[in-house]
């Protein structure tokens, strides 16, 4: 079976990949380029190749950068304007890694798609990951539920302590267990009040609500 694993350049996805090798899959590679920050693309970039050379499998660079402003970036934006809290991640989750990915996927003939995602499915439903503390179901809720039975979540059942004390011991992979993990929106370089600034005042009075 053919699985495309979206690779980002760290040791999620990097041991997702390795995993699903070991479990006998035809894996295939592939980074997305979904913002214009171009010194984060290439050290991505540089991670990417250097583990699917060290797997042997085949590399891709997909650009989404102008699905991503357009669906994801732009709304993020007027959002905030609207007085509205976005969830970026979760937008992006459905339309961009879990929907043209998965179409530029078909387009390889592949079977699947895989991340590197800390989520569980069973019958047909997004559960939480055995490792609590790294759970990303919330960001996959608004999945179409008809893709469901062709994603695979490698790190599922899988403990982050372990998954990085493994990948320590991988010198292909080694590097990537003791970098520093990406907590931020991947578009935001400092704060996502910087990012609103770039497009409109954001010092302005207002009413708090919780609604």
């Amino acid at each position: 079976m053919k699985v495309l694993i979206a690779l980002s350049g760290g040791v999620d996805s990097s041991m997702s990949a390795k995993y699903l090798q070991d479990q006998g899959y035809s894996v295939v590679g592939c980074y997305m380029k979904l913002h214009g920050r171009e010194d984060y693309h290439r050290h991505n970039i540089e991670n990417v190749k250097k583990v699917c050379e060290f797997l042997g499998i085949e590399t891709h660079v997909l650009d989404l950068q102008e699905t991503f402003k357009k669906e994801v970036y732009d709304l993020f934006v007027n959002s905030y304007k609207d007085g509205i809290t976005p969830n970026p991640c979760a937008h992006c989750n459905r339309l961009i890694k879990f929907g043209a990915l998965w179409e530029f996927a078909r387009s390889l003939g592949c079977d699947k798609i895989a991340t590197g995602h800390y989520a569980r499915i069973e019958n047909g439903l997004i559960k939480s990951a055995i490792d609590e503390t790294k759970d990303q179901s919330y960001f996959l809720a608004n999945l179409d539920p008809q893709i469901l039975p062709y994603i695979i979540f490698p790190l599922g059942d899988k403990l982050k302590v372990d998954i990085k004390a493994q990948a320590s011991q991988i010198p292909q992979i080694a590097s990537l267990a003791s970098q520093k993990e990406s907590s931020e929106i991947c578009f935001v370089e400092t704060t996502y009040i910087d990012v609103l600034k770039q497009h409109y005042n954001t010092n302005l009075p207002g009413i708090v609500r919780n609604s």
